[in-house]
């Protein structure tokens, strides 16, 4: 059986964290790639960016089923389709923003998710 995950952020809220918190905020949920790639792009699609990635992030943690600290999960690109790397894995990812959400969803396999139990 697949695990779906999906989320949405707004971009205002990642923006405002962005601009109170800095480099700390920043550094404690995205990887240097991931800061990279966002800031390569001007305002206000560097906020897009970010509010897309904290949204896969969270996507693919409820599609798991388990905490996992955001440095553990990375978004990356090849040509234009999007994954998400986690322990070296790499696993569906579509990403959407617009200049208030940003919205990602996470399909993950069997066996990656923890067993359910009871009813």
């Amino acid at each position: 059986m697949l695990s779906l995950g999906i989320d949405l952020v707004e971009v205002a809220r990642v923006r405002d964290l962005v601009e109170r918190r800095g480099e700390r905020f920043l550094t404690r949920l995205f990887s240097p790639d991931e800061i990279n790639y966002a800031l390569r792009a001007r305002p206000p699609l560097s906020y897009q960016r970010l509010a897309a990635r904290l949204a896969a992030k969270e996507a693919f943690i409820k599609a798991l089923g388990r905490p996992v600290p955001f440095r553990e999960l990375e978004v990356v690109s090849t040509g234009r389709k999007p994954s998400l790397r986690w322990q070296g894995n790499c696993y569906p990812l579509s990403l959407s923003h617009t200049d208030s959400f940003a919205v990602a969803m996470v399909v993950l396999p069997e066996g990656l998710t923890p067993p359910r139990t009871g009813p």
